[in-house]
């Protein structure tokens, strides 16, 4: 059984000092630091965790887009693509509109694309760890 701390949740909340891993970034890609980023877009649903979790013990920042374009999915998707210091579209899963859409905006962004077919957790790490080490 869970218990209620009233007096807790009354009591105001420290000030969170900032992160010192946490870096500003510049528009595009990584920050000034040593913070590189990779991002996937689509195909990679299942295996995202083991993937971000992977990207943090090497020190790079893994996002992943589910790859459908619906509503404001394209947005989000060149949004991605500007902060990202390698693409990675997977085309065996995405709809040719969101590959158009990736490949258009890292192009703009002069963002680094790697396309492949299919993306399994091997490749993926595979991937990382060439970020990682740039």
């Amino acid at each position: 059984m869970v218990t209620f701390d009233a007096q807790a949740v009354t009591e105001p909340f420290a000030p969170l000092e900032p992160d010192e891993e946490m870096e500003p970034r510049s528009p595009r890609g990584a920050a000034s630091g040593t913070r590189k980023r990779i991002a996937f877009v689509g195909g990679i649903d299942r295996i995202e965790r083991q993937i971000v979790s992977y990207g943090v013990e090497v020190g790079v920042d893994v996002e992943v887009h589910h790859g459908r374009t619906s509503g404001s999915s394209s947005s989000r998707i060149g949004a991605l693509a500007h902060r990202s210091d390698l693409l990675v579209i997977v085309t065996g899963t995405n709809s040719h509109n969101a590959v158009r859409v990736a490949k258009r905006e890292a192009s703009k962004a002069g963002v680094p694309v790697h396309i492949v077919t299919f993306c399994g957790a091997a490749a993926a790490r595979a991937l990382i760890a060439q970020v990682a080490s740039r």
